[in-house]
């Protein structure tokens, strides 16, 4: 659990990088947007191993990104928080490329109506709505945080993932989902309430688990030409 102090000194660190980064802070993050959107959209029109694995490769490399950002706020964070924040993201970015290479999550448009609408939901909120609330609650730049960052990039991965399902990352989906619970509830109770996003997006991650935990973790993995028509025969 952190403490105010803690979210604090993690929302002063952002500012002093976006601060030092200038124009960078807001064009990196541009350009993370516009790449994902754009690979998300090709998953769609082509659905198979290429087109999946061009956009989990991109969210390993902002993943890597990501956890230099956090580690270029050791003297506000400490060491050992800098350092086991950037761990993890890099971490994250390791099961990523094990799900280029085995081809764990495929990304298609669902044909669920459920996982349609959940999955596109959670990934415009890690791209736009986080943000935009951010600023809704005085959280203005330099002192906020856009995609590229743990909290709206993890959001829109959780979002990502429950529109693969039944073919997903079976590890990172348990991860990311229950590490959004409990940071952005820790951060959210302690001074940066936007973080509830995350920790909503946690929840509907977990939730989603467990409704479809059947044909997540069958052992003979479903047909992908008839994932979704498998998937709703295990709800009837």
């Amino acid at each position: 659990m952190v403490s105010k102090e803690d979210v604090e000194r993690t929302l002063q660190g952002i500012s002093d990088l976006n601060t030092e980064m200038g124009a960078w802070a807001i064009i990196i993050p541009l350009v993370f947007v516009v790449l994902v959107i754009s690979l998300l959209l090709y998953c769609y029109w082509k659905p198979g191993k290429k087109s999946s694995r061009a956009l989990i490769g991109s969210l390993a490399v902002i993943y890597v990104y990501s956890g230099f950002t956090i580690l270029s706020g050791i003297n506000e964070m400490g060491a050992a928080s800098a350092w086991v924040g950037a761990v993890a993201l890099w971490a994250v970015a390791f099961f990523l490329v094990l799900d280029m290479i085995f081809y764990w999550t495929e990304i298609r448009l669902p044909e669920r109506l459920d996982l349609k609408v959940i999955s596109i939901t959670l990934m415009a909120t890690g791209i736009f709505i986080y943000p935009l609330l951010e600023i809704a609650l005085g959280f203005t730049w330099p002192r906020m945080v856009l995609f590229g960052a743990e909290c709206p990039t993890t959001i829109f991965l959780i979002g990502l993932f429950i529109g693969s399902i039944p073919k997903v990352n079976k590890p990172l989906i348990v991860i990311a989902s229950l590490n959004a619970l409990a940071v952005g509830l820790s951060f959210a109770l302690n001074g940066a309430p936007f973080d509830f996003l995350y920790a909503a997006a946690g929840v509907i991650g977990i939730l989603m688990i467990i409704k479809d935990f059947r044909i997540i973790f069958r052992k003979s993995p479903v047909n992908t030409v008839g994932r979704d028509q498998a998937a709703r025969k295990m709800q009837i």
